[in-house]
């Protein structure tokens, strides 16, 4: 065990690999200490399914062994325990412990085996025509004892019985049939058993204290999968110059009961090497799966955590209503006051109950926000990165690309916008949903809205004088092509729209009509040309038809 002095308190980590193969000496069996449960007093959740959890527990006064039990699965390496200076720690030891405890039958075969003894009445056969009337006297699934997958994070599962074969005694002699060929059981009378003893293992962490604890407190912290929140923000854009923000989340929490916990939601891009690494501790692999996984994630970069995704479905913040009736919008309050930690940013909710299996819906905060209504055109480039030019219908399938009716917002909040499922609104009228993704504070973000079908547009683009083979790079002859584009936007709508044309260009800029914010961008090492974004910012009245220009040369490969 490894301990560091941190003032009042001691902050503790276990070295796993001695606790998972070498027992100390003196171990000390644990049928008789007293079991304590861990109460979790605080929960920081990210959007990946982890959670860091804070958890303590009040040790009585003359315990020296105690058993912690039901603990979640922590990631390798993130398993600490603190402890104040007068208690005095030997060790903890993980170890597996034997539990029977009843469950519910389930099936049919089940139920045979809770009644063993009864007298009944079996329906058999593929129609269940045959009628077996006896004591039912054995069940093969006594013998036969199978594993339930489970949702249980602690352990994979527990044990039921397998269907097998049955033995009734009957008036004329026993019979032996098999389970799976009876359809109906009835009772004559008596009780009935609807459960079973079931029997496994689960894990138990034990821990050995040199001295009577005498009253004082341990505090365990790890992370662990289980519970996660997910943001959902919705948009009211009914006036046509403020945006009422509000900011939601969906818990999910299969881990553990949650009773007046401090809950943190967390921002950001938390780095989290082994998040796939379960620690030893938990005692649901072997040492060869430990190491191999363990191995595995630390020669290979960027774990399948660091991919997954960081949005589940949300949920509607108002009720649905009809087209005349204005949907009531959520309660304004103020934003919360956020908290930063390094890189990450958490969303504090106080006083957080949510049971095991439960998921909850919470408003985080309402605020307003300035924003415009803006259309935009984006132009791929028509020039790969291996120099190879691809005519517009060759680039982009045939379109010629889609006008976007967008909301452009600004972030005048002190906490930043997280990447969420957005959900637009106009004077209660579902309007749309795009992605919010993470915008800093007093920035300004571009959610779309809807597909603007009626800002027809076309481009075209003509070679106008193609020198063959000028110049030579890395071992390809290049052609040097100018190239004339055209962008033609027409605005069918009974209304003046704010419309951006943005488009990507390989090579020398030489001409637009009218002028563009030109910003050239940075080219990958293998590329030949450079890069620019051409930007025209343009207000077009109803009807109004315009048309962009632009020349440039660039390197064709020949």
């Amino acid at each position: 065990m490894i301990c560091t002095s941190l003032g009042k308190y001691v902050s503790c980590a276990m070295l796993v690999s001695l606790l998972v193969l070498v027992p100390a000496a003196g171990w000390t069996e644990s049928a008789d200490s007293p079991e304590v449960e861990l109460s979790i007093r605080r929960v920081a959740l990210f959007k990946n399914g982890l959670g860091f959890y804070t958890s303590d527990a009040t040790l009585s006064d003359e315990t020296t062994t105690v058993k912690f039990s039901e603990l979640p699965v922590p990631v390798f390496g993130t398993f600490w325990v603190g402890y104040g200076k007068g208690l005095k720690v030997s060790q903890f030891v993980a170890r597996l412990e034997e539990f029977s405890e009843e469950t519910d039958v389930a099936n049919l075969s089940q139920l045979l085996q809770a009644n063993v003894g009864n007298e009944v009445v079996l329906r058999a056969g593929f129609g269940g025509d045959e009628t077996i009337r006896g004591i039912l006297q054995k069940f093969s699934g006594d013998e036969a004892i199978g594993v339930q997958p489970g949702r249980d994070l602690r352990y994979p599962g527990y044990p039921v019985p397998n269907a097998g074969f049955v033995v009734i005694q009957t008036d004329s002699g026993t019979v032996f049939l098999d389970a799976g060929m009876i359809r109906r059981v009835d009772f004559d009378g008596g009780s009935i058993g609807n459960s079973l003893p079931v029997t496994g293992q689960k894990p138990s962490l034990i821990l050995e204290l040199e001295k009577p604890a005498r009253g004082e407190e341990i505090t365990v912290s790890y992370l662990a999968k289980g519970a996660t929140w997910t943001p959902g923000y919705l948009i009211d854009l009914s006036d046509p110059e403020i945006a009422k923000f509000h900011a939601s989340a969906v818990i999910v929490n299969e881990l553990a009961d949650f009773e007046g916990v401090q809950l943190e939601l967390v921002t950001g891009f938390p780095n989290i090497k082994f998040a796939e690494v379960t620690s030893p501790l938990a005692k649901t692999q072997g040492l060869t799966e430990f190491m191999s996984a363990l191995s595995g994630d630390l020669y290979v970069r960027g774990g399948r955590s660091a991919r997954m995704g960081m949005m589940l479905t949300n949920v509607v913040a108002y009720d649905a209503v009809s087209s005349r009736e204005r949907a009531p919008g959520p309660s304004y309050s103020s934003a919360s006051a956020g908290q930063v930690s390094e890189d990450l940013f958490l969303y504090p909710v106080d006083d957080f109950s949510l049971k095991k299996d439960e998921t909850a819906w919470r408003p985080l905060f309402s605020a307003e926000m300035p924003y415009e209504h803006i259309y935009t055109w984006k132009i791929a480039d028509f020039v790969d990165a291996h120099s190879r030019y691809q005519t517009p219908d060759e680039s982009s399938g045939g379109k010629t690309g889609e006008v976007w009716h967008s909301c452009r917002l600004t972030n005048s909040l002190d906490l930043p916008l997280t990447t969420a499922a957005t959900e637009f609104v106009t004077d209660g009228q579902f309007v749309g949903q795009d992605v919010c993704y993470y915008t800093a504070p007093g920035m300004e973000t571009t959610i779309r809205i809807n597909r603007a079908m009626n800002v027809l547009v076309d481009q075209t683009e003509i070679e106008l004088k193609r020198e063959r083979q000028v110049a030579k790079f890395r071992g390809n002859y290049y052609d040097l092509v100018e190239v004339r584009g055209e962008l033609e936007i027409n605005n069918k709508l009974d209304k003046t729209i704010s419309l951006e044309v943005v488009k990507e260009l390989s090579g020398e800029v030489l001409e637009m009509l009218p002028e563009a914010d030109d910003v050239p961008t940075a080219k990958g090492l293998k590329q030949t040309n450079p890069r620019h974004l051409l930007t025209w910012e343009l207000e077009l009245e109803p009807g109004q038809k315009v048309t962009l220009s632009y020349r440039y040369q660039v390197y064709i490969v020949s």
